[in-house]
């Protein structure tokens, strides 16, 4: 399952939970249906919710560890490379 698909499996469930508890207990068709219509948004918003914190946990995590792997350290120049700069500067001159 996928976060995209997370609010929907939520909302189906509370729906399903809802559609047979209103049935066992001998509700009106009119009020069952307006309860499941209720718990069908609530849900469904609650696991939208749900998704949006679990990404923006995600979002802060991948940008701290590309902020780690940031830091590059610069390698120590060796006399030779020096050498090699100056005589290049020279006869650009």
């Amino acid at each position: 399952m996928t976060r995209k698909e997370m609010p929907l499996f939520i909302m189906l469930i509370a729906g399903l939970i809802t559609a047979l508890t209103a049935y066992f207990r001998g509700f009106k068709l009119s009020t069952m249906l307006i309860t499941l219509l209720a718990t069908l948004v609530i849900f469904y918003t609650i696991g939208c919710i749900i998704r949006m914190v679990l990404d923006s946990f995600d979002a802060k995590n991948s940008a701290k560890v590309a902020d780690e792997g940031a830091v590059i350290e610069k390698e120590p120049v060796s006399d030779q490379d020096e050498r090699t700069e100056e005589e290049n500067g020279d006869s650009n001159s």
